[in-house]
């Protein structure tokens, strides 16, 4: 009775870490085929700095999940910003919408500096020095659409929405205590503040300069590229509106009372950092 119990017990723990294991490669390679560059990128960061990120970053960001599908997360998320300043070369600096992406950035430049510099040069082109987000340069907004546009680019998706690209939908998935819960409301990219239990909190605040008007303004999309888009966004969703996917923490939550991001700074804006420009 014991031995079969236990062989029982045996059988359902080999079948629940295979399943385990083919629930998680079936995700990464999910994630890999949204942004290859990415993908291509973060497969190549070394053991070591994976390393120290799951030892020291839970220090700095509370409540960061650490296990291997977090990594690959995390880590596609910082290589899809670089690839983001890379397709926005010349247009500005970007503002990283993502502090667990920004965990890996961290631990990393204390960690080993020049291999980052190195790591980036080889796969993105160029070298993004960390900035904060008050010496960007620009209007953090800005910055905050550069990236938006770049990181749909590098999935291929419409920059007027609804669809997220990993590293808005990032914190979300995570459910970062303190980070950043972003969703596509009624036309408008919106972020809020994800509370210590991993759920957004009430207050919505509003990026403007990601609204299509905001992205003709700053250059980021030409009026025949908007027209192109509404097109196709009409297409792809009937006319109707559509709602966005992305976080499973609730970014996708309806409209409420919230502010605007044109007086914002800081975290409180969705970035406390950024890079590129030039």
């Amino acid at each position: 009775m014991n031995n079969t119990t236990t062989t029982t017990k045996f059988s359902l723990n080999h079948l629940g870490a295979w399943w385990t294991r083919r629930v998680e490669t079936g995700r990464a390679q999910t994630l890999s085929k949204r942004c290859p560059p990415a993908a291509v990128a973060a497969s190549q960061i070394p053991p070591t700095v994976r390393a120290a990120w799951a030892h020291h970053a839970p220090d700095e960001f509370p409540g960061l999940a650490t296990h291997d599908a977090a990594w690959l997360r995390c880590s596609l998320g910082l290589a899809q910003f670089f690839e983001a300043c890379r397709l926005q070369r010349g247009q500005g600096a970007c503002a990283l919408p993502s502090k667990a992406a920004d965990s890996v950035w961290h631990v990393w430049l204390k960690l080993d500096p020049t291999g980052l510099a190195d790591w980036q040069q080889r796969f993105f082109d160029r070298v993004v020095e960390h900035r904060e987000a008050d010496q960007l340069g620009a209007p953090l907004d800005d910055c905050l659409a550069r990236a938006w546009v770049g990181a749909c680019a590098s999935e291929g998706l419409s920059p007027l929405g609804p669809r997220m690209p990993l590293l808005f939908a990032l914190d979300g998935l995570l459910c970062l205590p303190a980070g950043w819960a972003y969703g596509h409301e009624q036309g408008l990219l919106v972020h809020r503040q994800i509370d210590g239990f991993g759920r957004p909190g009430d207050i919505k605040v509003v990026h403007a300069a990601v609204a299509a008007s905001g992205l003709l303004a700053l250059g980021l999309v030409s009026e025949a590229e908007l027209i192109s888009l509404r097109k196709r966004q009409s297409r792809e969703d009937g006319g109707g509106g559509s709602s966005c996917g992305g976080s499973s923490c609730g970014a996708d939550a309806s409209c409420d009372a919230g502010s605007s991001s044109s007086d914002c700074s800081g975290s409180s804006c969705g970035s406390s950092c950024g890079g590129g420009g030039d």
